[in-house]
C-alpha cells in the first residue's frame, strides 16, 4: 500500500478489490498469487487426468515449473507444452512466462473437505 504523506485523506470507503493489488506487490506475494490462479485453471490447460498427476510449483526468472509424479506424465506434458505455454501467456499475458519445466517428484496433495 502506497503512504501518501503531505497528502490529504479521502474520506471515502475504498474497496478490498482497489487496494488488493497494492498489497500483492507490498508483500512481493505476485507469483504465489499466480501459482494458486494456475493451479485453479491447471485442468483447463491439461485435461482433468493430467492435471490430476501434475500441478504448478514455482516460477522461478520467467520459468514455470511443473511437478510430475510420473516420467509418463511428464513426457505427455511435454508433448502438450506448446499448448499450455499458450494458454498461460493468454490468460496472464506474454511477458510473465517463457518457458515450462517439468520435474518428477512426489507430490503432497491437499486434502479436500
Amino acid at each position: 500500500m502506497k503512504f501518501r504523506i503531505g497528502n490529504n485523506r479521502k474520506e471515502k470507503i475504498v474497496s478490498f478489490s482497489s487496494i488488493l493489488p497494492d498489497i500483492i506487490s507490498d508483500l512481493d506475494m505476485q507469483d504465489s498469487f499466480i501459482i494458486e490462479n494456475l493451479r485453479e485453471k491447471w485442468p483447463l490447460y491439461t485435461g482433468k487426468t493430467i492435471s490430476a498427476h501434475s500441478q504448478p510449483e514455482r516460477i522461478f526468472k520467467k520459468v514455470l515449473f511443473i511437478s510430475v509424479d510420473h516420467s509418463i506424465y511428464a513426457n505427455e506434458l511435454s508433448l502438450l507444452k506448446s499448448g499450455i505455454l499458450k494458454k498461460i501467456k493468454n490468460d496472464f499475458g506474454n511477458d510473465f512466462i517463457t518457458n515450462v519445466k517439468f520435474e518428477i517428484k512426489m507430490i503432497k496433495w491437499k486434502m479436500s473437505k
